[in-house]
């Protein structure tokens, strides 16, 4: 790692900037890890999306249906083909502590700038045993550590328990998936500790021009609305640093077929439980990508599906691969 524990907290204001990707993990018709699909994937974002950044190892890469081993392969291989062009931050939660502290040793040995940990989502009831939980994990490891704030887990932190959490030495960024006022309250009482980031699109924007967020860290967004020779995001972001609002806003507002599609597809499914990372994978596919299949408990689209899918990817103006 490039700083000590003590300083990590600095090293992450310094360098979690820019805009970040998360993309799915493909599996193979026998549902092995698509190595050769994640090590494509992530040279395309770097060679043709441009990213600052890339979020590894989380929800959209089905975590939980991967063996302790199988996380561990992903990292060295999406840290060896990052080869320090990227920051990196690989996902080690776990609801067994010592799991947890084995993947961010991996994650430390291989290379990442950063580890992150989800909310802990069993035994850890009260804001008591949820801190317990941070704390007897940051104490093992010296690499700084992403806290992804998640309803995923079954509920989110509160901003108070964020601030707790906040005051450990390696805890130095969070991604807060709680919405504008959710996440305005987290970064006015932590945003001069740690770095804070709201992962929607929707609104980076507004939280680059009024909320001075450093990092849009992470979403599959950034590789479905973008593509190559079209990167409105970096557009919006760089005219906004620029000072040039109108202009952002005229960018930004021209993305919104892209975006109801993708609201109608996957983030609407996903708000009601539904994971579609299926469909993040059709998308992907049909953008050129590595796409892949999905794990139990999840199923396959069916052709009726992909078939109406893809009508409606066509109708928004998305160039279907070759």
């Amino acid at each position: 790692m490039e700083y000590t524990k003590r300083d990590a907290k600095k090293f992450a204001r310094e360098n979690m900037r820019g805009i970040w990707s998360a993309s799915t993990y493909g599996f193979t018709q026998d549902l092995a890890l698509d190595e050769k699909g994640l090590a494509s994937d992530l040279r395309y974002f770097i060679d043709v999306l441009k990213i600052d950044g890339f979020y590894m190892g989380g929800i959209i890469n089905e975590f939980w249906s991967l063996t302790v081993e199988e996380r561990k392969r992903a990292q060295e291989i999406l840290i060896e083909e990052a080869a320090g062009a990227i920051r990196t931050v690989t996902m080690c939660g776990h609801t067994c502590i010592q799991t947890a502290v084995e993947l961010m040793k991996h994650a430390e040995k291989a290379g990442a700038d950063f580890a992150c940990l989800i909310n802990p989502f069993y035994a850890a009831g009260t804001s008591e045993l949820i801190e317990n939980y941070f704390r007897a994990i940051a104490e093992q490891v010296e690499i700084g550590i992403l806290i992804l704030n998640s309803p995923t887990a079954g509920y989110l932190m509160s901003p108070a328990l964020v601030e707790q959490v906040a005051q450990i030495d390696n805890i130095v960024a969070i991604k807060n998936v709680g919405g504008l006022e959710h996440t305005t309250e987290v970064r006015r009482r932590v945003g001069d500790q740690i770095v804070v980031s709201d992962p929607s699109e929707d609104n980076w924007l507004l939280n680059l021009t009024l909320q001075g967020q450093q990092v849009f860290l992470a979403s599959p967004s950034v590789h479905l609305y973008q593509w190559e020779g079209h990167l409105p995001m970096h557009a919006y972001t760089e005219l906004s640093t620029q000072g040039k609002i109108d202009e952002a806003k005229q960018v930004f507002d021209s993305m919104s077929p892209v975006r109801n599609l993708a609201n109608r597809w996957i983030w609407q499914p996903w708000a009601q439980g539904n994971l579609p990372f299926a469909r993040l994978k059709y998308w992907q596919e049909l953008m050129g990508m590595a796409g892949g299949r999905v794990r139990p408990p999840l199923r396959e689209m069916t052709e009726e599906e992909k078939a109406a899918f893809r009508a409606d990817f066509e109708k928004a103006g998305i160039a279907v691969a070759a």
